[in-house]
C-alpha cells in the first residue's frame, strides 16, 4: 500500500473510532480531507408522509411526532454537506433534524417555507433576494432564498426555491427574477448551486431559459438510473432539479432521483409510506 493511502486510511480509522468513542463529532471531523460535496435537494411535504389512504392514515398520524428523526436518519445514510427542503415543516421541525445531522440551519419563511441545512458555516442568508427593491407581489408564493457558505476552500452560493406549480405567466416571471438575481451575482464569480422543486418538466419553456443562461442540469450532466421525481408512489414527472454553474459542472461526480430507502413507498404493501411526495434529487461534486 502507498504510503499516502496508509496514512488516509490510518486516520479515516483513528476518526470513526473517537466518533464512536463520544469524543470526536461530527462537525469536528471536518478537518479530515473530505474527497466530495453531496448536496440533496427535497419537497419535504411538511413531514406529513405521503400517501395518506385508509390503509396509511392512522399509521401516519402515530409516526407524525417521529418524522424529523424519522428524515434525519435517512439523510444520514449519504453524509450530505448542504440539503436543501421545499414545503418544508415549521422552523422547530426544521431545527430538530439539523440538531441531529450536526447541522446549522437557515429558514425562507412564505406560504411553503423552505430551509438549507449545511456542515458548512452559513456567512450570510436572505429571503426572497430581488435586484430590484420592490415588493414580490404574486411571486414567490412558495419560496425563494439563498445563503452563501464557506466551505474549507472556497465560498459557495446556494440557491434554494419553489415555483408556482400551475400558473404559468407567474413561474414564468419567477424565473426572469431568479435569474436576475444569479447574474448580478456572477461578478463575485462564486461558484453557486440552484436546486429545488421548480414545478416545471424538462420539455417546457421554463427549462429551455435556464439552459440559455448557462446553468448545468446536473441530472443531464451525469445523471444515473430513473429520473422523475415525483410521486414518490410510482414517479412519472421531473419537476426537481439541481443546477450549477459551468465551473462546477466540471467538478460533478454524479446525480442521482433517490428512488430508494424510505422516500420511496413499497408498492407490494399498502401500509407502506414514504416521507414525502417527492422524491429528492442529489448530486456529488468533486
Amino acid at each position: 500500500m502507498k504510503r499516502r493511502k496508509f496514512i488516509e486510511n490510518t486516520l479515516f480509522t483513528l476518526t470513526n473510532l473517537a466518533m464512536a468513542s463520544g469524543t470526536l463529532s461530527a462537525r469536528s471531523w471536518q478537518w479530515f480531507p473530505k474527497k466530495k460535496i453531496t448536496t440533496i435537494t427535497y419537497n419535504v411535504y411538511a413531514f406529513q408522509g405521503y400517501p395518506k389512504t385508509d390503509d396509511t392514515q392512522f399509521i401516519l398520524k402515530d409516526v407524525h411526532a417521529q418524522m424529523p428523526e424519522r428524515m434525519a436518519l435517512e439523510m444520514a445514510i449519504y453524509r450530505p454537506d448542504i440539503i436543501t427542503f421545499q414545503e418544508a415543516p415549521a422552523e422547530s421541525e426544521v431545527s430538530k433534524v439539523a440538531r441531529k445531522l450536526d447541522m446549522d440551519y437557515t429558514y425562507f419563511p412564505g406560504g411553503f417555507p423552505g430551509a438549507l441545512l449545511t456542515k458548512f458555516e452559513i456567512v450570510s442568508t436572505q429571503n426572497c433576494p430581488l435586484v430590484e427593491k420592490k415588493e414580490p407581489g404574486d411571486l414567490f408564493s412558495r419560496h425563494w432564498g439563498k445563503a452563501l457558505l464557506k466551505t474549507a476552500d472556497e465560498e459557495l452560493m446556494i440557491y434554494s426555491a419553489h415555483l408556482h406549480p400551475s400558473d404559468d405567466v407567474i413561474r414564468e416571471q419567477e424565473v426572469k427574477e431568479v435569474l436576475k438575481v444569479i447574474k448580478a451575482d456572477a461578478k463575485d464569480k462564486r461558484n453557486f448551486i440552484f436546486q429545488g422543486d421548480l414545478n416545471h418538466e424538462p420539455i417546457q419553456n421554463e427549462y429551455a431559459r435556464w439552459k440559455e443562461a448557462g446553468l448545468k442540469d446536473c441530472y443531464m450532466a451525469k445523471g444515473v438510473e430513473q429520473r422523475n421525481t415525483i410521486k414518490s408512489t410510482v414517479p412519472n414527472r421531473t419537476v426537481d432539479y439541481i443546477w450549477v454553474n459551468e465551473a462546477l459542472g466540471k467538478r460533478l461526480l454524479r446525480c442521482k432521483v433517490m428512488y430508494e430507502g424510505n422516500f420511496r413507498t413499497n408498492l407490494l404493501d399498502e401500509r407502506s409510506f414514504a416521507l414525502s411526495d417527492h422524491l429528492p434529487v442529489m448530486a456529488e461534486f468533486k
